[in-house]
């Protein structure tokens, strides 16, 4: 809760610079932001190595860092977003678990990582083209979605076949959170 606390700290002195979350959301971060992140937590075993694409403010990566629930890659193509990320990393005491990596995901070199997430940062068929490389065998997509959850949910099954479980989201009722397993290009 101490590293939250500051956290929230950072994300307001720092949002005065730069969007980190949209305005509306700013007076409900611990629940629109670190619950609906953290809740991830609950359907992935810890000490997993993540890649968080499009980290952005760090959610859902640098809540669950710093929750000590595993080794993550967090990765955005925005210099200013990872300058922040590592503020939060360095601030936290996280380096050990959090690596920062600017650039994008596409042209990353494989990473082989156990699981792959992401929050709001594209439709779930380009999460899956983005990440399936650098999941390694048996790994995991998990992947927060919105109210068009199953829209996004069908049109990435004209472009890939996967097992999928669908969890309620503890945060908003129309949407969920996508565990995808055995993801392949069709």
């Amino acid at each position: 809760m101490d590293r939250l606390h500051v956290y929230e700290r950072l994300i307001r002195e720092w949002q005065q610079r730069m969007n980190l979350v949209g305005p509306a959301t700013l007076d409900d971060i611990w629940g629109r932001h670190f619950a609906d992140s953290a809740q991830l937590s609950a359907l992935v075993p810890k000490a997993r190595l993540w890649m968080d694409i499009g980290a952005g403010g760090g959610f859902p990566g640098m809540v669950l860092a710093a929750m000590n629930w595993g080794r993550f890659l967090l990765v955005d193509s925005i210099a200013k977003k990872c300058r922040f990320l590592e503020a939060v990393r360095d601030e936290l005491s996280l380096r050990e678990c959090v690596t920062v990596i600017n650039g994008r995901v596409e042209t990353l070199p494989t990473l082989g990582v156990e699981v792959v997430t992401a929050r709001a940062a594209a439709p779930l068929a380009n999460l899956f083209d983005w990440g399936i490389r650098h999941v390694r065998p048996g790994g995991i997509h998990i992947y927060p979605k919105g109210r068009r959850w199953s829209e996004e949910v069908e049109d990435a099954r004209k472009q890939f076949s996967f097992e999928l479980e669908t969890h309620p989201s503890m945060t908003d009722a129309e949407a969920r959170i996508l565990v995808a397993t055995q993801v392949k290009r069709r």
